[in-house]
């Protein structure tokens, strides 16, 4: 008997130990007269990823984004109008760009004329190919150089995460119903989710979005 009261007050202390942790939640929103602004933050890479269907890299923050217009008027809708602020170390962040993120890969660029001979041809790397184009011969050679290019496997990958984050950002448009996408900010450092917030600083206003208990 002593034994199964044990386990009892064991679960009950158990229970109201999870009732009282506090849940940080990852919704956060605010509203004037003229629009409603709700944001749900991602933090992990891992979550980061699955949502966009393609991996990021580290230190990326998705911030998911519903603008609801109150009035007949248009709000004009821009990622511009939102900063992610670090309250603990007062770091301030504009959106990027899709592009930003998923920069090209890098342009591997070889000579493909008579790599078989006994000499074989030089290899050449980089972005691009400079000035005089592709075709020229260079200087001291009177032989042109025939130059083939191939991206990357990367490339391909920064392809495929490009068409996910224009397909997902948070459209530029004037809006007279509600519209939503994806904002893509940088993080440093571990930061607590109260810590962050979402400021709102566009043609409707003003809006302190806190992420809060």
């Amino acid at each position: 008997m002593r034994t199964l009261l044990c386990s009892v007050a064991l679960i009950v202390t158990a229970t109201g130990l999870l009732a009282s942790k506090k849940v940080v939640s990852p919704d956060t929103s605010a509203g004037n007269e003229l629009v409603d602004i709700k944001a749900t933050i991602s933090l992990s890479e891992d979550e980061v990823t699955q949502k966009l269907g393609a991996d990021p890299g580290k230190g990326i923050v998705l911030l998911k984004v519903k603008i609801t217009p109150k009035t007949d008027k248009s709000v004009q809708v821009s990622p511009d109008d939102f900063i992610l602020l670090a309250h603990d170390d007062g770091e301030r962040n504009k959106p990027y760009e899709p592009e930003q993120i998923a920069a090209d890969g890098a342009l591997i660029v070889k000579n493909t004329a008579n790599q078989n001979t006994k000499k074989g041809g030089p290899t050449f790397t980089g972005v691009g190919l400079g000035m005089g184009g592709g075709g020229g011969a260079s200087p001291g050679n009177s032989k042109p150089v025939v130059l083939g290019s191939t991206m990357d496997s990367k490339a391909e990958g920064n392809k495929t995460l490009l068409e996910a984050l224009k397909a997902k950002e948070l459209p530029t448009k004037d809006a007279n119903d509600p519209v939503e996408g994806y904002l893509y900010f940088s993080l440093d450092g571990k930061h607590k989710l109260k810590d962050l917030a979402v400021l709102y600083r566009g043609p409707a206003g003003k809006l302190d979005l806190e992420f809060e208990h």
